[in-house]
Parts: structure tokens; C-alpha cells; sequence
């Protein structure tokens, strides 16, 4: 399976003061990924990523603080809100064993034991208890909790190996 080379990383959603400072979501597991690991994000334009150079990075508010190289004003910096920036693949670290939610995305949800196809994985939420995954059946979607007692197996190559209890995709 194909992976793609950049994978979205967050959004710029405010200016944050007048010296070119930009407030950004932070879609990665921890904040430390966009104010430490990371020296560089991507805006898409078309099909072309354009890098921008952080040259400063701090924590705000479940937020992060940014600031690019050569965006120095509020005026530049406010014509950013709203883009979605990216984050090159090899940049981002990645324990053994662990996977980027965009390799899972559209995988076959199938149980452990019997090997029955139930769905295929539409989408991972983050809920108050934990992640979510929403599943696409032949009957509409369901939402699987991703705690060990449901998910025994996630594989990006295969799919993703689920022992639900009795039922639970049985009525939608």
C-alpha cells in the first residue's frame, strides 16, 4: 500500500499578536511533536507542498504558538487562518509497532475469530473516554471504542482485527 509523503499535522486557526505569530491546532498525538520534533510544515497549493521554516514554537492553551520564517506581520499571518499545514512523513517520530491514523483510514474492520468482514474504518474521533472508530456496515455506521477488550489487532497492511460483543453489529 502506497503511503502518502505528507500527512496533515494541524490547522492555523488565528494570528496570535502583530508580529506575524499564528495560533495552530495541533493534530499529531502530543503538542512536543509541533514545538520540538518538528523544524518545518507544508501548505498544499494544488498539488505542490510549500514548506515553511518554524523558527519558533511554543504550547498555548491545548493550542500551539507558530512562527515561520519571513511571516512577520499580522497581515501575513492572518492570510494563513484556515490552512491546513502538513508535516513530511519521515519528519514525524513514530514508536515501533504504532501507525498514523491517515495508513488506517479505509481498512477492513474484521473479526478476530471468524475472520467476517464487518465494515470498513471511515474514521478515527477523539471522544472525552477515548478514541472512537467510526465504522462504514452494509447497515450504516457504527462507533467502536478502540480500548484492547474490542480491538485485538491493527495492522495498516491487513486491516484492523475486532472482537465486539454479541450484537453489536447486529442492529443499526
Amino acid at each position: 500500500m502506497k503511503r502518502a509523503e505528507y500527512l496533515e499535522a494541524g490547522k492555523i486557526v488565528n494570528t496570535h499578536g502583530v508580529r506575524g505569530d499564528v495560533k495552530s491546532e495541533c493534530w499529531c498525538d502530543d503538542l512536543s511533536v509541533m514545538t520540538k520534533d518538528l523544524s518545518v510544515l507544508y501548505r498544499k497549493k494544488g498539488k505542490e507542498y510549500i514548506p515553511f521554516k518554524i523558527t519558533k514554537a511554543s504550547p498555548f492553551k491545548g493550542m500551539v504558538l507558530l512562527h515561520f520564517e519571513g511571516i512577520d506581520s499580522f497581515e501575513d499571518a492572518n492570510s494563513l487562518r484556515g490552512e491546513i499545514v502538513y508535516a513530511k512523513r519521515e519528519d514525524l517520530p513514530l514508536e515501533p509497532g504504532a501507525y498514523f491514523i491517515a495508513d488506517i483510514l479505509g481498512l477492513p474492520v474484521v473479526d478476530a475469530d471468524s475472520g467476517k468482514e464487518y465494515g470498513i474504518l471511515k474514521n478515527v474521533n477523539n471522544g472525552a473516554a477515548g478514541q472512537l472508530y467510526e465504522i462504514e456496515t452494509e447497515n450504516g455506521m457504527v462507533l467502536l471504542p478502540v480500548v484492547p477488550q474490542f480491538v485485538k489487532e491493527v495492522d495498516p497492511d491487513k486491516g484492523i482485527f475486532v472482537t465486539p460483543i454479541p450484537g453489536f453489529f447486529d442492529e443499526i
